[in-house]
């Protein structure tokens, strides 16, 4: 593969993070946390009180995520809002409403946010909005999956799709 940039996006506690780092070591690509990278820069357009969480300025990011490419030959994106990047395929990950809740609340998540992600789960929030922008879309369920085991399974489907 060559010059392709993916994303590993889906519901927060779906796994994005583990499954994107054993995609990148088994691919060997560059991995860039979007969460991590706004943080770094400062790529912020304002703060929610309500959900307690900073506004990350998207335009922004893709600017950044731009200047990466450019360097990086291969790259996986990694981040619930990582399919609003300009990516040639786009991993969905999806895990079972009680798993995920379970996930959550060992994470020490509050109730209004667990219900508002479980909600965004059932509803397929994630996934409308990358089918808005028609790119290559492949959806794994991780309940009960090891990460390592769903990268191949994006390795694979890799494969098939070049």
């Amino acid at each position: 593969m060559i010059n392709m940039i993916l994303s590993i996006s889906g519901t927060p506690q779906t796994g994005k993070t583990s499954v994107a780092k054993a995609l990148a070591k088994k691919l060997g690509w560059a991995l860039v946390s979007l969460n991590q990278l706004a943080k770094e820069k400062g790529l912020y357009s304002g703060y929610d009180k309500a959900r307690r969480s900073r506004i990350v300025d998207i335009k922004k990011l893709r600017t950044e995520i731009a200047k990466i490419s450019r360097k990086e030959k291969n790259l996986i994106l990694e981040s619930h809002y990582s399919h609003d990047m300009p990516c040639d395929f786009v991993v969905i990950l999806r895990t079972n409403p009680k798993e995920l809740r379970k996930r959550m609340q060992k994470a020490g998540w509050n109730g209004k946010k667990i219900e508002e992600n479980i909600e965004a789960e059932i509803m397929e929030i994630v996934k409308s909005e990358a089918l808005e922008n028609a790119r290559t879309i492949l959806e794994i369920d991780t309940t009960g999956k090891k990460p390592e085991f769903v990268a191949e399974l994006i390795v694979r489907s890799l494969k098939l799709a070049r």
